[in-house]
């Protein structure tokens, strides 16, 4: 959630860019252009200064944002693997956000041990 909030003024910058892209050029060459797969110098662009926005910005910026979400979740994953976080431990952190108490494990009785009776243990009856 944190990195969502972080990445708002990017992604509103993104937004401003293919907005600009789709308004000046048309919605499909932004896309070509934005994703490389177009040239700014292309016959279809009819903007070159909003073709070289696109092109940098598919360039530079995307890979970056890419980059960066898949750097979150790798750090998350190597987080939750450093401290230890088991499937135990996450079932506890359920169970105490929903209130569900849990009962301790009922312990068999305990016995005393039986041992046999040996050569000495018990008196006999003698001469």
């Amino acid at each position: 959630m944190l990195m969502l909030i972080d990445f708002l003024p990017i992604l509103l910058f993104l937004a401003v860019i293919l907005l600009i892209g789709g308004w000046l050029l048309g919605w499909r060459v932004t896309y070509d252009v934005l994703t490389l797969d177009t040239s700014p110098y292309d016959q279809d662009v009819a903007n070159r200064g909003a073709g070289w926005l696109l092109f940098l910005t598919g360039w530079l910026a995307v890979p970056s944002i890419i980059g960066a979400l898949a750097g979150e979740a790798v750090g998350h994953a190597m987080e939750r693997r450093t401290t230890g976080g088991t499937l135990k431990k996450a079932a506890e952190k359920l169970r105490a956000e929903l209130g569900v108490t849990q009962q301790p494990p009922q312990q068999p009785p305990t016995q005393t041990p039986q041992h046999p009776a040996g050569p000495g243990s018990t008196p006999e009856a003698g001469p």
